[in-house]
């Protein structure tokens, strides 16, 4: 079958080779070497998410689990740039959930965090863990950070009852 939505580059035989992870014993895995998936979100945006190495399980085919990854949202205005160790990527909702030194930037603005997660049929954004970020306009130091794309709505806070940092540049 072929899919125009989504294309995934070619891969040389010799790039997938089935594993059983450690500690998982029974569950059969198919790896491979440097994937590349594109797209179009809910929002009409295309974008590619890039790994070095990915791989899913037999029994959940839809959920590829990557390593050093990288992501480019072209955006209307502009492109947003998702780096990080390791991703989570639904190749049937197009939902990503990347993980460990997550890194966006998106034009002047550069935000880092433990973990941000873009459900794509929800068309939201989440980001949460020591979230840090720095624009021309300033900082922000924060624990979560939840985007709605759809009425372009963010929310600040923070897990427990402390303040959000925001030190605004004049």
């Amino acid at each position: 079958f072929f899919n125009l939505k989504k294309k995934q580059s070619s891969t040389n035989l010799d790039q997938i080779k089935t594993v059983e992870p450690d500690g998982e014993k029974g569950k059969v895995a198919n790896t491979f070497v440097s994937v590349e998936y594109a797209g179009i979100d809910r929002g009409g945006n295309r974008f590619v998410l890039m790994g070095e190495t990915a791989w899913f399980e037999v029994e959940h085919p839809n959920l590829i689990r990557m390593e050093s990854v990288k992501c480019v949202f072209y955006l209307k205005n502009g492109e947003a740039i998702v780096t990080s160790n390791f991703a989570i990527y639904n190749n049937v909702t197009d939902d990503m959930e990347f993980e460990e030194n997550v890194k966006i930037k998106f034009l002047e603005n550069v935000l880092f965090s433990e973990k941000a997660s873009f459900m794509n049929l929800q068309n939201q954004l989440f980001i949460e863990g020591d979230v840090k970020g720095s624009s021309a306009q300033g900082k922000l130091f924060a624990d979560k950070l939840h985007f709605n794309l759809s009425d372009e709505k963010l929310k600040i806070s923070m897990y427990n009852d402390e303040k959000v940092n925001i030190k605004v540049n004049y």
